[in-house]
């Protein structure tokens, strides 16, 4: 039986076509002589190798036939109009590159790849930005290389001279989009001042060259899932899978092979992936937590992130790329994906009363029957408390920011039941310092709330998370084997004690994904003060898929100059992040007033659906609900097909998402607008003005935190509005 290996440039299949092209490959791998499959030789091709196959009357498949202890294997190149086919069979040559290891495919002459089967990537025309909003970009190919070195690496000659002559991000580029791609992600990250050494680590490049480019050779290096290949074998499973994700997302089987290395690696404990916005982290999540399950189907996977709303997605997307694995209920063999507040909510609702007894003494300091409302509405509650109470304090001390702050990250983190336990507790982390009498006005607050919250049958979702945490850690077993987390960035203490309750210690119990750049909700942490011991078992992912060079240079510059610190409490690096992408420049527009700035906002929108470009394609992001509101509406009496988009709703379809920008969390577009940066705005002062002199760094940096996020929604275009420049200057400098 022949095997079949997959190229990743084979683009999205038509769907016309699709189940014919399945046909075939499927025919292919039991028998290449089947009657009907019209396997031929080229003649007058440059490869020998080169074979063309018969998908329909109209159709054919470009293949390259090896031969490897005595077994045929076929490499698909795709499937194309019949004349297209045969020109492309005959000029295509699949080369061994011996300084990468790696097959890759060259033309001998210029050949322009057909579209009638699959969509091509989409180009932008390069257009100025209205000023310079990002820092100057730097190609540092030519501090380190020269043509004759690049060439030594495995860089043809014809990528490495115009490489090293790049001058833009779109030059640059230029040159990846016409490189096989392992060529392609090494001028990447040579150009981004990466050593070969690392470049070639990222890549899962052999350790030493490769001596021979026989059929043997190539075969092995296909076999190790080579840049730019997947190998199926003669599964006819796999085939179905590799060539469906074609038509529906590359992601879900053409793997960066450092993406692949942490997907399917196994550690001793607790794991920790950073990354910036676009590198993939939860594109390995899905993959690890397919992997896991394949590997043990009878296990226990939680896959859980930071809101409903990006539960929600992550079961969609787990959904398409592993359609057959079960997606189950908390506690039972399979894949369990939920919000981490749902995970603490299941546990309390199937805990025995005696089980919810013993943790409310313990967190609470009750032993009453809990209730089972939530407080929807945590300011008021606090704002309530404050009034009851009465402390002596100062205004930014009895703000329901702070106080919530507190409750969380110390009283409940440390199981605080009463006043005299309070003022000895040690405040690890909190950046306002609290004399005891503080201390002591604080904690009346603090009983109040409580009081007031008991009486009304109410928890806060902090006290469910605490709660739970305290009942899975007086049980003998855990209730999954392992824990998979996305956005580990916006947790607090409280959760990341349930997730440490949820898996015992031990070989892939966790493994998390954060990116301390995107931190718009809770306080900095640590985790090893929540028994998660990460240290020597941490790594960054670099390689941005999702958002252009010039976009994720703009972005970049929001966060530049602020300390960014991990989950490990290690400063965080975002200078050195590189994108595979190109586009339009970001773009600023200067307006003087709210009716102008929808004028000019109405005008972008229909120059891109002029384009052909969707309306759900398009985002529109505001910093507040009611911002979003007025822009929506602003837009609609504008007939800009817009509406505005809620926390858990769905995209409508033919209709502009007017949303916050926490809304667009995990959510990308193809184009963005980001309303209001500066003017009173971005930073909101509602949010910082009245943190304590400590706190207020670490709002400013939450809200550069947010705009960050804004930005990075972007796949291709980005344009953001400001009222006044003197007044961007100023929140800026802030």
């Amino acid at each position: 039986m022949p095997y079949v290996t997959m190229a990743s440039h084979q683009s999205k299949v038509d769907g016309s076509i699709k189940n014919q092209v399945l046909d075939f490959l499927h025919k292919l791998q039991k028998d290449d002589t089947t009657p009907g499959l019209h396997i031929e030789p080229m003649i007058d091709a440059r490869d020998r190798r080169a074979r063309t196959g018969r998908v329909s009357k109209q159709y054919r498949a470009v293949l390259f036939r090896l031969d490897s202890g005595g077994q045929a294997h076929y490499i698909y190149h795709g499937t194309y109009n019949h004349d297209d086919a045969i020109r492309i069979a005959r000029n295509t040559i699949l080369d061994f590159n011996l300084a990468l290891g790696m097959p890759e495919f060259r033309y001998e002459e210029p050949v322009e790849t057909p579209e009638p089967v699959f969509t091509p990537r989409v180009t932008y025309e390069q257009t100025a930005p209205t000023e310079p909003i990002a820092p100057e970009w730097v190609n540092h190919l030519p501090e380190n290389w020269d043509t004759e070195s690049l060439i030594e690496t495995g860089i043809s000659e014809a990528f490495a001279a115009p490489a090293l002559a790049a001058s833009t991000p779109a030059e640059l580029t230029a040159v990846i989009d016409r490189a096989p791609e392992a060529q392609g992600l090494m001028l990447l990250g040579l150009a981004t001042g990466d050593s070969l050494e690392a470049v070639r680590t990222d890549l899962g490049l052999p350790a030493t060259p490769a001596t021979d480019d026989s059929d043997d050779s190539i075969v092995e290096a296909l076999k190790s899932s080579s840049v730019g290949f997947v190998y199926v074998g003669e599964s006819p499973d796999e085939l179905r899978e590799a060539l469906e994700s074609m038509d529906i997302d590359r992601w879900r089987v053409f793997l960066h092979p450092e993406q692949k290395r942490y997907a399917e690696g196994s550690w001793k404990g607790a794991y920790r992936l950073s990354g910036g916005a676009g590198t993939g982290k939860t594109v390995v999540l899905l993959h690890r937590a397919r992997y896991l399950y394949r590997g043990e189907p009878d296990s226990r996977i939680v896959l859980t992130t930071f809101t409903r709303t990006l539960a929600d997605s992550l079961a969609e997307n787990f959904s398409r790329l592993a359609p057959k694995i079960p997606q189950v209920g908390l506690g039972e063999p399979g894949v369990a994906i939920t919000g981490i507040d749902q995970i603490a909510s299941h546990v309390l609702a199937t805990a025995t009363d005696d089980e919810k007894q013993l943790a409310a003494e313990r967190v609470l300091g009750v032993a009453a029957t809990i209730g089972n409302q939530r407080v929807t509405n945590a300011k008021k509650a606090w704002d309530d408390a404050v009034v009851m109470a009465d402390p002596d304090v100062t205004e930014e001390l009895a703000n329901p920011a702070f106080l919530e702050q507190e409750y969380v990250y110390i009283v409940l983190a440390n199981r605080i039941l009463d006043e005299r336990s309070y003022v000895r507790v040690a405040r690890t982390g909190r950046g306002t310092p609290l004399n005891r009498r503080q201390r002591q006005e604080l904690w009346k607050v603090f009983a109040q709330f409580r009081a007031t919250t008991q009486i009304d049958g109410q928890l806060s979702f902090p006290e469910v998370a605490a709660l739970a945490a305290e009942i899975l850690e007086a049980r003998e077993a855990p209730i999954a084997d392992h824990v998979l987390v996305d956005e580990a960035q916006d947790l607090n203490p409280l959760h990341w004690q349930l997730l440490r309750a949820l898996v015992a210690e031990g070989r892939n119990d966790l493994f998390i994904a954060e990116d301390s750049h995107q931190r718009i909700y809770g306080h900095k942490i640590t985790l090893s003060q929540y028994g998660i011991n990460i240290r020597g078992r941490a790594r960054r992912l670099r390689l941005n898929y999702r958002t252009t060079a010039e976009n994720l240079a703009y972005a970049i510059s929001i966060l530049d100059g602020n300390a960014i610190t991990d989950l490990e409490g290690e400063g965080e690096r975002s200078d050195d992040y590189r994108s595979v992408r190109s586009g339009p420049a970001p773009r600023i527009l200067d307006v003087s007033n709210a009716d102008d700035e929808m004028i000019a906002v109405a005008s972008e929108i229909t120059r891109w659906i002029d384009d052909g470009v969707k309306p759900e394609a398009i985002g529109v992001l505001a910093r507040a609900e009611s911002r979003a509101r007025d822009a929506a509406s602003a837009l609609v009496d504008r007939n800009i097909p817009a509406s505005q988009r809620r926390r858990d709703a769905e995209l409508t379809p033919g209709q502009v998402p007017v949303m916050t920008m926490h809304s667009a969390k995990g959510i990308e577009f193809q184009h963005v607008i980001v309303l209001g940066a500066g003017s009173g705005e971005i930073p909101a002062p509602w949010a910082i003005d009245r943190l304590t002199e400590a706190d207020r760094e670490d709002g400013i940096l939450r809200e550069r935190s947010l705009l960050y996020v804004a930005a990075t929604r972007a796949r291709d275009e980005l344009v953001v509005t400001r009222r006044a420049k003197e007044t961007t200057d100023r929140s800026r400098s802030e």
